[in-house]
């Protein structure tokens, strides 16, 4: 290598180097530090149990913060169903959190009930008086805040996921035949709905829909409502 070609590698490795070095002193100095930590999307949460899981706070250096690793811890907690860490080189991380929405109850004792995501995960359980969901029964029984229901539960959880929230309000229970694992379920008018097999619960849901909207217009209380072949429903009075 002659000489020319060996000062310029020996420059240019030196201007990597000081550059580099540069970067890391910025990087960690305080004129980079973390200055504020703004938390977004908080309804069932507290910002305490947040901090608790951020593992930074202002003053630390920005380039210190592991951004996959705070989102790991944030979704352990049962409620969370995303999260997203953002930072920004004036100082400022947005922590934007979705919380799973509550969508049924399911009996995790006797006389005790979780609460649990469309998912299937579980929110909160031991509730003695729990808020005004659809109760489902007939599959095993929740467990911890945290992990998920058996999957005796799964034609219940794609039929929960299924309605429209205006119709799953409706329902004060939504039941599982163990022996037949056909689905129905209880209206807060007491009518009673019978879906079947899991089979185009699509349709059974859109076919309910326009059913309880006739059935309204004309004042009729027939008390249950057949959709297991959703192209030929089946209103009766018992």
């Amino acid at each position: 290598m002659s000489p020319t070609i060996r000062k310029s590698v020996i420059g240019l490795t030196f201007a990597v180097l000081l550059f580099v070095g540069g970067f890391v002193v910025v990087g960690y100095s305080p004129l980079l530090n973390i200055e504020k930590i703004e938390v977004y999307g908080l309804h069932h949460l507290t910002l305490g149990e947040i901090e608790e899981r951020l593992g930074f706070e202002p003053g630390d250096p920005l380039l210190s913060l592991d951004q996959s690793a705070t989102q790991r811890r944030i979704e352990a907690l049962p409620r969370v169903q995303s999260v997203s860490v953002e930072r920004s080189w004036s100082g400022v991380v947005v922590v934007d959190i979705i919380e799973h929405r509550p969508a049924a109850l399911v009996m995790s004792e006797p006389e005790q009930w979780a609460l649990i995501a469309s998912d299937g995960r579980v929110l909160s359980y031991g509730l003695m008086s729990p808020p005004d969901l659809p109760r489902i029964s007939g599959i095993r029984a929740a467990g911890v805040p945290g992990s998920y229901l058996s999957s005796d539960s799964s034609a219940l959880l794609s039929l929960l996921r299924t309605m429209p929230p205006g119709l799953l309000e409706r329902f004060t229970s939504l039941r599982r035949d163990p022996a037949t694992g056909d689905l129905s379920g209880t209206l807060n008018s007491n009518q009673e709905v019978i879906f079947g097999d899991d089979e185009q619960l699509p349709a059974k849901v859109v076919v309910l829909s326009a059913l309880l909207g006739y059935l309204e217009e004309e004042m009729r209380t027939d008390r249950v409502l057949d959709v297991s072949v959703p192209e030929r429903p089946v209103v009766s009075t018992s």
